[in-house]
């Protein structure tokens, strides 16, 4: 059947706001050359798996997906092989299926639809499932732990594999090789049949005559339909205007009236979590807008303009290089040489780790800037001292030389 509309890889948004299903319905299909990439890493992968193959052997190889053109390169085959290895180690002397489609009509109610699993992995002696999921993007990492994506597979496989044998418990793992980044969760089968229910409820939601839309940062991010959402536009409105709905018990003299340096703080906590979701909305309605003029209909007191041109480039090198030979340039000023990349010398050195540990000692990094997060981070916090302790110590020492005079 065609793609199911209640897919895995939206679980995240349709569980948490089953509205958005009928609120995305007009808007068209669209791609990105991010995920077209992504699409074609998967493809290799799956070759691999199925027909034992090395990544490698697919440089060169020039493949289409969505409208956009890409050659596997060697970084893209490095990075594949990366993930293969993981799933090759992960599924030895056990039953491996790769790019497995599996059914998840009995999760969602849409007939017929399925869901495609990288990688399953079966192991009868440990009665043990196991999902495995290439991410091949470099934005933020994705935790495996609480993952509807990858437990909606694990369900959907249960019920393709259960026949094999009767299992006890469930392993599921990310990797995303660009990130150098692997995650883990293991669950007793039963607590995934717990999830299973929580699946049918939410999707029931989402063909309900009542409208069940709830806004957040983390299912509104990729809602095609922000920007003219109802109830986003309603939450965005409260938290500008201030009157955010919320139980007393949540506000409970937490929000001043008129905030101030000795009263703001505990509104700017409460304001800073909603910034992540105001940021997004901002970008969805830019993003509706510009699509909607490119379409030819009109958005009153907007127009579509020429932005700024881009960056000049040679149309021809080679014509170039030949006519400032011409002018008998030196070398030095003809081209701009540097060294490579740490980056590119760690994949140069990939086979020889003694090599690339001399090279490594070479390196050097500095600190990652200070950046706002939730208190749930799982990042260590930074202690930073304040201005004003420096100026402290500062004074300090000043009035103690001056009394020694």
């Amino acid at each position: 059947m065609a793609h199911a509309k209640l897919s895995p890889s939206g679980a995240h948004r349709w569980m948490a706001c089953p509205g958005s299903v009928n609120l995305e319905a007009p808007f068209p299909d669209t791609s990105s050359v991010y995920a077209a990439e992504g699409t074609v890493a998967h493809d290799v992968a799956a070759q691999c798996l199925i027909d034992d193959r090395d990544p490698a052997s697919f440089i060169g190889d020039v493949m289409e997906v969505d409208g956009f053109t890409f050659t596997v390169d060697k970084a893209m085959a490095d990075y594949v092989a990366d993930y293969v290895k993981l799933v090759r180690e992960l599924a030895e002397g056990k039953t491996l299926y790769a790019e497995s489609k599996v059914p998840i009509d009995h999760l969602t109610g849409e007939e017929g639809a399925t869901g495609t699993s990288d990688a399953v992995i079966i192991d009868v002696a440990n009665r043990n499932l196991s999902i495995v999921d290439l991410k091949y993007g470099m934005g933020v990492t994705v935790e495996a732990t609480e993952n509807p994506q990858l437990m909606i597979y694990a369900l959907g496989a249960l019920e393709q594999y259960g026949v094999l044998c009767d299992f006890d418990s469930v392993s599921m793992y990310i990797h995303m090789p660009r990130l150098n980044y692997v995650a883990e969760c293991h669950i007793s089968t039963q607590e995934l049949l717990e999830f299973g229910a929580t699946v049918w409820h939410a999707a029931s939601r989402t063909r309900s005559e009542v409208t069940y839309t709830t806004p957040g940062e983390k299912q509104c991010r990729f809602c095609k339909a922000k920007a003219t959402c109802p109830a986003l536009r309603t939450a965005m409105a409260e938290i500008v205007d201030g009157t955010s709905a919320a139980t007393i018990d949540e506000f409970a003299d937490l929000v001043p009236e008129v905030p101030n340096m000795e009263t703001g703080d505990n509104y700017l906590s409460i304001a800073m979590s909603k910034v992540g979701l105001v940021e997004d909305w901002c970008k969805g309605v830019r993003a509706e807008v510009e699509r909607r003029l490119l379409a030819g209909q009109t958005v009153d007191g907007f127009k579509l303009v020429e932005g700024r041109k881009g960056n000049r480039k040679w149309s021809n090198e080679a014509e170039v290089e030949a006519l400032l030979k011409s002018f008998r340039m030196r070398q030095d000023e003809m081209y701009d040489m540097s060294l490579i990349s740490p980056t590119k010398a760690e994949k140069l050195f990939k086979s020889n780790p003694k090599r690339w540990e001399k090279v490594e000692a070479l390196t050097s990094r500095s600190d990652g800037k200070p950046s706002v997060a939730f208190a749930s981070d799982k990042r260590s916090e930074m202690t930073v001292q304040s201005v004003a302790d420096d100026f402290r110590d500062l004074f300090q020492t000043a009035n103690s030389e001056k009394d020694k005079l």
